[in-house]
């Protein structure tokens, strides 16, 4: 149990020095910023600059389950009698980006009309984008352990609860073996 602690504080180490992570948060709190105290308008429609940073800053599906992977096999590779750790996740979805938007509804006698705005916010170099309330992270399916410590009904079930904490899925839809 205090291996589990102790495993668990060391991706907690890692996690803060994560730079992407880092620049995520770092966005997220200018975009409330700029909310707060920046000239903010509304329009009809997304503009193409908010289209073209949705499309950027997207994360692919192979992307994200390239970097899921590598995250769960070092922090795998810290428990006791694992050794060497070869791991696959996969994901239902690579994330989302969800944007803040303007919803009116207009009700009259017997005919109702919904209207969304997207939030737009203008930099101060004059670039419109879309104001991000929260991106959603990427669904995890599945994920395959193979290990040197793989036989061992203790390693199993450490590594299954390490895998179901992290992502929230069953122990049903986390294999771990030995590698032969």
């Amino acid at each position: 149990m205090f291996q589990q602690v102790v495993s668990m504080s060391g991706f907690f180490d890692k996690l803060k020095k994560d730079k992407k992570l880092i620049a995520v948060m770092a966005v997220g709190l200018a975009g409330a910023l700029i909310l707060m105290f920046g000239g903010m308008k509304t329009e009809k429609t997304p503009s193409e600059e908010v289209t073209k940073e949705a499309e950027t800053a997207a994360v692919s599906l192979d992307e994200a389950e390239k970097l899921l992977e590598e995250k769960l096999r070092t922090l795998i590779s810290t428990v006791q009698g694992a050794g060497s750790v070869s791991v696959m996740v996969t994901v239902e979805s690579a994330g989302e980006y969800v944007y803040a938007e303007n919803k009116k509804s207009e009700g009259g006698s017997g005919a109702s009309s919904d209207e969304n705005e997207y939030v737009i916010y203008e930099s101060s170099e004059g670039i419109n984008s879309g104001l991000v309330l929260c991106i959603k992270s990427p669904k995890v399916t599945g994920v395959a352990v193979i290990c040197d410590g793989g036989d061992s009904a203790v390693i199993k079930s450490e590594i299954t609860g390490l895998v179901t904490s992290l992502f929230g899925i069953g122990a049903n839809q986390v294999y771990v073996g030995k590698k032969s």
